[in-house]
């Protein structure tokens, strides 16, 4: 199975955060999942650091998408940006985009690891 991995929950799994469901710590922990994270997810990463809103190491978090064989990165392209739907922020809008074009591309069913709101609500991709 494939999951687009939201920003919270990927600070949540790397930071070993008790606010993770137990139910994504054992897909994230599980090596036969693929996971795609968006471009923007690491740059929302880095972001917060620079605000001091999280205290994750930015060069960790690189060096675990680097080495984790099961975790791809995916970049914020023109094809992201013009499948983004409308409605959610734009940091959501990317994220929800990057598993519509996966998705597309692909033709492989998948699921979005998230708890915000907002992107559930919008029944755009199906959550976990």
């Amino acid at each position: 199975m494939i999951y687009i991995v939201d920003t919270h929950i990927f600070i949540w799994f790397l930071d070993s955060n008790d606010r993770l469901s137990s139910k994504y710590r054992k897909i994230l922990h599980n090596d036969k999942k693929i996971f795609i994270v968006s471009a923007m997810v690491l740059a929302e990463i880095k972001y917060l650091i620079s605000i001091k809103r999280i205290k994750i190491d930015f060069d960790s978090v690189l060096e675990y998408v680097s080495e984790c064989d099961n975790c791809e990165v995916y970049p914020i392209d023109e094809v992201i940006i013009d499948y983004m739907p409308s409605g959610l922020s734009i940091h959501d809008e990317l994220i929800v985009a990057k598993g519509i074009v996966y998705r597309n591309l692909t033709g492989r069913d998948l699921f979005i690891l998230t708890e915000d709101k907002e992107i559930k609500d919008s029944n755009i991709l199906p959550v976990a």
